[in-house]
Formats: structure tokens, C-alpha cells, sequence
């Protein structure tokens, strides 16, 4: 008795990426099912709202390594999976940009060249050049580009802003595939020239930035990838905090406040007048010893520890009630890295760019080609057999 296409659909939505790749080749219709638009949309939703365990991408040096929060949390050693390609043979000496969703974001040649790699997949691709606007990137010292998700349009963007006499704005559009200049952009704001990669959080892009007027405080600048508009968020902190992403996609600026302590404050309500609220306070030494700096990564699903990113040289998970640390044994990381989160999905980079068809289809496409190569072949005996039979002898 054969399931209904409804429930087929339904049960579908469940399966992990992995495994549904490897449904594709079961027949022509479940094929055609998991490569619809339709059902690669709701199988995202149905993993965002089944609240299933985080990936973890973590880059450096060159290289890029998968896994998942859970599997963080065990005991014993982690496993992680090296994804070597397309870094190395397609994109080589590449730095990572930013993930959002399913999709990372890495940039090469001064961030003139940008790639887009769904790891679940395994699929990439190459964003078309800036053109001529790359003359303005070129002429400027530091330039600043983020990468995320437009929820407004269902759409991926890339942002390029170069502050030479004025601030120019360029945004990269994954639907349009095409890059467009942004005309309403701040005149009296400076961006920090360390904050080079904007933090992608609420459906924004942000950068650590301050007013071009003497003695001012430092901001928030965001911009919003939906309106394609820029806001002003107040900063924690009165002057120069470290500024990250963390837990759940939102802000973080960590405030050394003395030499023992630094708090972690984090974005509570996005749009409010006062936002902020302190997530964290760390003394040192304490439980994490002597450190630098340290960054929120993701919640366990418990909620009673935070994974934390000490000094982009190690993992632990954090219980902010015992003040406890269990420490994350990785072995064959780079001795520095940065770790983000993910979302599996079949999200394809391009109409254009199918995913692989089952073998069952490649098969039948050889023996099609082989058949239609025989029947030229005999046809080419003919016409040769028919033209020497009836040549005219003058």
C-alpha cells in the first residue's frame, strides 16, 4: 500500500540533510519532492521549529571543521568532520566572513572576491565581481563587509562599505545575483577600523562604530538588511568594548570593567532605548583561569550551561550557577579558530545549479547515450552504402 504524497511530504520534513540526500535516489518523485522550493523551505522551518541541536562550523588557518553543540558536550574526545573543498582546490587562502542560516560566507584577494558554501550540501558559489565599484575598495586602507540573512525577502547579502570621503555602500543580492549601491548612508558616522567583518543579528548587520565629532562615545552601526537602511544602537559601554555574536544571533560586548572582572552584556530587547542587559561576569582568576577575552557560542538544551570561546584557542561549557567549566577536548584544530553556529538545509546557491541526480538517473541517461550513439552509427553505414550505390559512373 503506497503512502499519500502528503504524508510523504510530511514525514520528510523530519529527516536530517544527510539522510535526504540519499532519499533522492529512492525514485523520480521523492527526487523531484526534496529539490522543490517548496519543500526545501519547509523542511527549514520544520528544523528551526523542532528546536534540533546547532551546528557548529569552526574556521582557521585555511581550514574548516563540522559538528554539532551536542556532540560537544560528551565526555569523551570529539569527533569533527574536515571539509578540505571547496577552500582548497576552489577558493584557496580564503578568510571566513560570517554563517547565516545554512550558508557560510568567505572572501579572498583584499575582499574583493567572495564565495558562498552551503556545508550541508557541499555546493558553493562564486559571487560575480564588483566591477568598477572595486576601485573605491582599492583606494581606501580598511574596508568593512558582513554577511546575512534578508528574512524580509527571503534573500542572502553580502555588504561592502569602503569610507573614502564619504561613506561608499555596495550590497550583493544571492536572489538577484547582482551587486547594488546603497544611496542613504550616514555622513557623520566612522566606523572602527578594527571592526572589519559585521555581526550578523536581528536581520541586521553591525559594526562597532562613533560620531566624527570630538569625544564621543561609541555606537552600534546596523544595517538592515530587509530596508536596506541603516540605525543607531547605544553601546553598554563607554569606551572601546570587544564586540561579538552570541547565543541565539544576538550582540555581545564584553567590558573589561578591572583587571579581574569582564562582563558580558548582551542585546535583550533589539529596538529598545535601553537594550542591554549583563549576561555574564567573569572574574580572573576564577573558573576559566587567566584569559583575554571570552565570547557566548550557543546554549546546551538544557539551558544551564553556555558554551563559551576562551581566548580562540579552546571550548568550554560554562554553568553560570556552580561556576563550573568542563572543557572541550578537540584534537587536530588550529591553534587559533572562531566558532559559529549553523543550520543544515538543501538551500541551493543557484537556479541553475541542480543538486547531483541519483545514479538510477545517470544510468538511464549512459544507456540513452549509448543507444542514440548506435543508431547514429548505423545510420552513417547507410548513407555510406546508399551513396556508393547509386554514384554515376561519366
Amino acid at each position: 500500500m503506497a503512502l499519500p504524497c502528503e504524508l510523504i511530504d510530511e514525514v520528510l520534513c523530519h529527516v536530517p540533510v544527510k539522510y535526504l540526500l540519499r532519499c533522492r535516489c529512492v525514485s523520480k518523485e521523492w527526487c523531484s519532492l526534496i529539490d522543490s522550493t517548496a519543500f526545501i523551505k519547509k523542511h527549514a522551518k520544520t528544523t528551526i521549529e523542532s528546536n534540533a541541536s546547532s551546528g557548529i562550523v569552526i574556521t582557521g588557518d585555511q581550514s574548516l571543521f563540522l559538528t554539532d553543540a551536542e556532540s560537544l558536550y560528551a565526555d569523551e574526545d570529539v569527533a569533527v568532520t574536515e571539509i578540505k573543498d571547496p577552500l582548497v582546490t576552489v577558493f584557496p587562502g580564503a578568510d571566513f566572513v560570517g554563517a547565516s542560516n545554512s550558508l557560510l560566507c568567505f572572501c579572498k584577494n583584499n575582499w574583493n572576491d567572495f564565495l558562498l558554501y552551503n556545508p550541508s550540501t557541499r555546493k558553493h558559489k562564486k559571487v560575480p565581481s564588483i566591477g568598477e565599484f572595486v576601485l573605491w575598495f582599492d583606494f581606501v586602507l580598511v574596508s568593512h563587509c558582513g554577511f546575512g540573512y534578508d528574512h524580509v525577502n527571503d534573500d542572502y547579502k553580502i555588504v561592502k562599505i569602503a569610507e573614502f570621503c564619504g561613506m561608499v555602500v555596495m550590497v550583493y543580492s544571492l536572489k538577484s545575483n547582482q551587486w547594488t549601491q546603497i544611496h542613504n548612508v550616514p555622513n557623520n558616522i566612522l566606523i572602527h577600523p578594527l571592526s572589519r567583518k559585521g555581526m550578523f543579528a536581528h536581520g541586521a548587520l553591525h559594526w562597532l562604530a562613533a560620531k566624527n565629532l570630538p569625544g564621543s562615545s561609541y555606537i552600534i552601526l546596523g544595517f538592515d538588511l530587509g530596508f536596506e537602511r541603516f540605525r543607531e544602537i547605544p553601546s553598554p559601554v563607554a569606551r572601546n568594548g570587544k564586540f561579538y555574536v552570541a547565543d541565539g544571533g544576538s550582540l555581545c560586548i564584553l567590558e573589561e570593567c578591572t583587571n579581574s572582572r569582564t562582563d558580558a552584556w548582551l542585546i535583550n530587547n533589539y529596538g529598545a532605548e535601553n537594550p542591554w542587559y549583563k549576561a555574564l561576569s567573569m572574574e580572573q582568576p576564577g573558573a576559566l583561569g587567566s584569559f583575554r577575552v571570552y565570547r557566548p557560542v550557543v546554549s546546551s538544551r538544557s539551558g544551564k550551561d553556555v558554551l563559551l570561546e576562551v581566548d580562540i584557542s579552546k571550548l568550554v561549557w560554562y554553568d553560570p550557577e556552580r561556576k563550573v567549566v568542563k572543557n572541550v577536548r578537540i584534537h587536530g584544530l588550529p591553534s587559533k579558530f572562531g566558532a559559529e553556529l549553523y543550520r543544515e538545509s538543501l538551500l541551493q546557491l543557484s537556479e541553475n545549479e541542480q543538486l547531483q541526480k541519483p545514479s538510477k538517473d545517470k544510468k538511464e541517461k549512459k544507456q540513452q547515450k549509448e543507444r542514440d550513439n548506435k543508431e547514429k552509427k548505423q545510420q552513417t553505414k547507410r548513407d555510406n552504402f546508399l551513396s556508393k550505390g547509386f554514384k554515376l559512373k561519366l
